[in-house]
This record gives structure tokens, C-alpha cells and sequence, in this order.
């Protein structure tokens, strides 16, 4: 009878420990149950699971009942595997390890292969008296030992010390496989991921490295956009109070946010990185430079030439070649594009145009082409509707290629976190004018990311990076548009997450202090 209510007990503990294997997402919670189980079907008053790391062995499930240690182990340094000369560690884990084979000691006062200074170290400071040993290797899939499953003391049913026998040793050396297959599938989901994320890194880094004028964009999105969600999931008041990220939900989120301009990797350097409104392959105002100083030189040899000894007419000639100096500043101002261009500003540049002359070999110059005329009369920024059209078909290339990925349940969302950070709650924003109604939370949270790492960088040539307060205030304001969620925005402000991102990764220079009392869109 006794018997069989042993391979009972045996039979739940591993009908337990199997469905905890397929459906408990903490591995270490599933090692602590192996641990458990092993001492409670061994009968016996302590178990460690030591994980290898670092060509060390690192202490994982640390147990002893008549201590009454389990959750609150005390910290030991790992243990070395091997001795400076490159032998074997005499420690008996080491051995288990090294030698991939199970030790049982039946007791420790007549055993003198190994070294056990650190068990009677051990046994002097807690009042403990470690007596029988059973040491299992852990091995993975490809033969590779990857731990150790120690246990000491098996008790009798006289609740004596006692050995363990030899059922005992294959019950645990079971129990070692589960406990190795639940390491081996953590370290495979965690080598996976990392070659995930480093994957996805490196797409990243290569579209900040393909252009200067984006910098480390990419890379600092990811930042702003998880220290908000933290912050959502602090919020104690508004709309958001009882909102709270998993973590995976937070994990997802950042997965989005450093894919969420991937689609760049086909936009042209052309286009990104055009820094005035005359750059091509190089900067065109020189070559309109060069014709000012051709027309300058063709309105003096004009002068010399028809009226040499008119004062009045070459004064009118000095007049005409200091005017065309300033004419070329106003070009310049234009060409960087860091200003509006009026409708004023435009009529001028129409109207130099239209200047024109003969030069040396006869040929008929003009001041600017209608390329020039077109690029210099660029109302905002740099580039032409085409242009900025082309910038703006990255988050459609965007979207194909994160809708083309197949995804685990877990990072389902990823397209739709990445791909709307463009899009207004008010519909006017792109690539699918999406209103409020189509936005999740995350999605908001990108706006948001996006906008302000773009305001506050320092390596945009057509402008510098924006004062804390300026790109806060231009948020503020698309806040009352009805384009940014004001009450993350709210959050962003009021919890000091602004603050926190800029110590980190802005120049000092751009650091300064807003005044809260008077910034746009604030909720509460």
C-alpha cells in the first residue's frame, strides 16, 4: 500500500510539474516546483538548483527546511568550475558537472574525494549538519551539461539522516531532465529574442547610420516612448488612471517603436538628407553665387566699356553690384530653409529670375533657373511637395514590411503601434487618416515619441534642436488642434518625463525650464 501511494504521489508531482511546462510563464517558478517536488518525493531537508552562466555555476533554487530557507535564501557567490591550472574544481557540484555523471554520498564524514570546506563553512554559521548527498547533471538537448540538481539529507521514516538509494537517485535524475528541459526552453526563447532584438537593431542603426540628418532617431524614439508608458502606468488620475501595460504589452511597444521608421531604408539620402532647399549632390547657392559674381563682373566691363569716363554711371554701376551682394544674403537666408518663405519673399525671387545677360562667349545667361525659382519659393522647409511626398511613403513602405512578418501572439500589435505614429486624432494625419476612434493608447504614445525626439535633435542641418520648452509649447498647440492626446501629453509633462529624457540624451544648451503655468494643452 505503501507503494503504491508513492507512484501516486510520484505520478501527480510530475502530471503537476509537466502541465506547469506547457502552460507557466515563469521558468524560475517551474524550477522552484522540480526543486520541491524533489525534496518532498525523495523525503529529504534541502535542494539546490544551480544554473550554468559565465563558465560558473550560479546558485538558482536555494532550499533547506529545518532552516526554514526557501524564499528567502541568503546570497552566495557562484561556483568555479575549475582551479587556476586548469583542473577540475574538487567541489562535488563541480565534479558532478564536469564529469556529466550522478554523485551520491552516503555520508559525508567517510567521504574524501571531494572538497567540502564550503559545506562545513556553511554548516558552522547556520547550525546545520550536512550528512548524504545526491548530485544530478543537467543536460540540454545537444548532450550539453547546462546545471546541477543537488540534494541533501534524505530523512528515513524515523525522520533519521539517512542515503539515498538507488530509486531514489533515478527518481531525481527524471526529475533533472524536466528541470533541464525547462532550462533549455528558457535559454532558447531568450537566445531567440535577443537575436530578435539585435536583429532589429540593426535595421535601425543602419537607417540612422545611412543618414546623419536623421542621427539616432531610431534609437531614441524607443527611449521616450517606454518612459511614457511607465509613466501611464503610474498615472494616478485622468483618462488613463486605471490603464496598466503588461509587460508584455511593454515589451511589444518597444519592439514598435525601434521598427517604426524601418520603411526609411528605401527612402533616398537625396531626400533625407537635404539640408537646404538647393541641395543635390551639393549645394547649389554656390553655383548661383558664382552667376551673381559673373552678372557683377559683366555690369562693370558694361559700364567700362560704353561709359568710362561717366561718374554717374559707374556710380549707378557700384550701386546696382552692392545691391546684388544683398541679393545673394537674401538667397542664402532662403536656401537654409529655417524660416517661412512669404509670399513676399517669393515675388522676389520671381523677380531675380528674371534677370539676364550676355556673357563672354556670347551665350545668354540667367540668374536662377525654373528649378531654382521652384526650390528657393518652398514655403516650409526644404523640400518640394514631391519630395516631402516621397519622405512621407516610408511609413507606407513601413507598413508592407511589418504586415509582411509573421508575429507570435504576443507581438501581434506591432504594425499598428509602429505605423500610426503619423496619424492625428482629429484625421489629418497620415498614411490612413485615422481619427481618435483608430488609435490605440500606444499608437498615441509613438505620436508623441516621434514628435518630440524630431523638435528637440540637434542633427536636423535646416535647423537646431529646440529648448524644452519651444518643442513642449509646439506640442501644447497640436494638443488644442485635437492632433496629440493631451492627456498623455499630461502625463508627459506632469510627471517630469520631458525632463528625465533630456538629462539623458539632449544638450545642455537645449535644457531649460518651461513655464508649466503657461504651456498649451495641459488637461489638469
Amino acid at each position: 500500500m505503501q507503494h503504491e501511494e508513492h507512484a501516486l504521489a510520484v505520478a501527480r508531482h510530475l502530471s503537476r510539474l509537466a502541465l506547469s511546462l506547457s502552460a507557466e510563464p515563469d521558468h524560475r517558478h517551474i524550477l522552484e516546483e522540480v526543486v520541491d517536488s524533489a525534496m518532498e518525493l525523495l523525503h529529504c531537508d534541502a535542494g539546490t538548483l544551480y544554473i550554468f552562466r559565465d563558465d560558473k555555476l550560479h546558485f538558482s533554487v536555494l532550499r533547506t527546511q529545518s532552516l526554514g530557507i526557501r524564499d528567502n535564501a541568503p546570497s552566495l557567490d557562484p561556483i568555479t568550475l575549475f582551479k587556476p591550472n586548469g583542473e577540475p574544481s574538487d567541489l562535488v557540484v563541480a565534479h558532478a558537472f564536469v564529469d556529466r555523471t550522478t554523485i551520491n554520498i552516503p555520508d559525508l564524514s567517510q567521504e574524501t574525494r571531494f572538497d567540502f570546506s564550503g559545506t562545513f563553512a556553511f554548516d558552522r554559521q547556520f547550525g546545520y549538519n550536512s550528512r548524504s548527498f545526491l548530485c544530478v547533471p543537467l543536460m540540454d538537448h545537444e548532450q550539453q551539461v547546462i546545471g546541477v540538481l543537488q540534494l541533501i539529507n534524505a530523512i528515513d521514516d524515523q525522520e533519521n539522516v539517512c542515503a539515498f538509494n538507488q530509486e531514489q537517485q533515478l527518481l531525481l535524475e527524471a526529475l533533472g531532465s524536466l528541470a533541464a528541459t525547462v532550462l533549455t526552453q528558457r535559454q532558447l526563447i531568450d537566445t531567440q529574442r535577443a537575436l530578435f532584438e539585435s536583429f532589429i537593431r540593426v535595421i535601425a542603426e543602419g537607417i540612422d547610420y545611412k543618414s546623419p540628418v536623421t542621427g539616432r532617431h531610431c534609437q531614441q524614439v524607443p527611449e521616450i516612448a517606454m518612459m511614457l508608458a511607465e509613466g501611464v502606468n503610474q498615472a494616478g488620475n485622468g483618462t488613463y488612471a486605471n490603464t496598466r501595460f503588461s509587460a508584455e504589452e511593454m515589451y511589444e511597444l518597444k519592439i514598435a517603436a525601434w521598427l517604426h521608421d524601418c520603411g526609411k531604408i528605401t527612402t533616398p539620402e537625396a531626400i533625407i538628407d537635404k539640408g537646404t532647399k538647393l541641395e543635390t549632390q551639393f549645394d547649389r547657392i554656390e553655383l548661383v553665387a558664382s552667376r551673381i559674381r559673373e552678372y557683377q563682373q559683366s555690369l562693370l566691363i558694361d559700364c567700362l566699356t560704353h561709359s568710362p569716363d561717366d561718374s554717374e554711371a559707374l556710380d549707378s554701376c557700384r550701386s546696382r553690384i552692392a545691391e546684388m551682394d544683398l541679393e545673394m544674403e537674401f538667397l542664402r537666408t532662403t536656401n537654409r530653409g529655417s524660416e517661412f518663405t512669404s509670399p513676399e519673399a517669393v515675388a522676389r525671387i520671381e523677380q531675380l529670375a528674371t534677370i539676364s545677360w550676355t556673357g563672354l562667349d556670347g551665350r545668354q545667361r540667367t540668374l536662377l533657373s525654373e528649378n531654382e525659382v521652384r526650390n528657393l519659393s518652398i514655403s516650409r522647409g526644404t523640400l518640394l511637395p514631391e519630395e516631402l511626398q516621397l519622405m512621407r511613403d516610408h511609413i507606407r513602405v513601413t507598413d508592407r514590411m511589418l504586415n509582411s512578418l509573421v508575429y507570435p501572439k504576443s507581438l501581434s500589435h506591432v504594425p499598428e503601434i509602429a505605423v500610426n505614429h503619423h496619424e492625428h486624432l482629429d484625421g489629418t494625419g497620415y498614411p490612413r487618416g485615422l481619427s481618435a476612434d483608430g488609435l490605440s493608447v500606444r499608437a498615441r504614445i509613438m505620436c508623441i515619441a516621434d514628435i518630440f525626439e524630431a523638435l528637440t535633435s540637434p542633427d536636423r542641418p535646416y535647423k537646431e534642436g529646440m529648448k524644452l520648452s519651444q518643442a513642449l509649447t509646439i506640442i501644447g498647440r497640436k494638443v488644442e488642434d485635437n492632433q496629440i492626446d493631451g492627456e498623455l501629453f499630461t502625463i508627459f509633462v506632469r510627471q517630469g518625463i520631458y525632463k528625465r529624457y533630456a538629462e539623458l540624451f539632449m544638450a545642455e544648451s537645449q535644457i531649460d525650464e518651461p513655464d508649466l503655468d503657461k504651456l498649451p494643452g495641459l488637461m489638469h
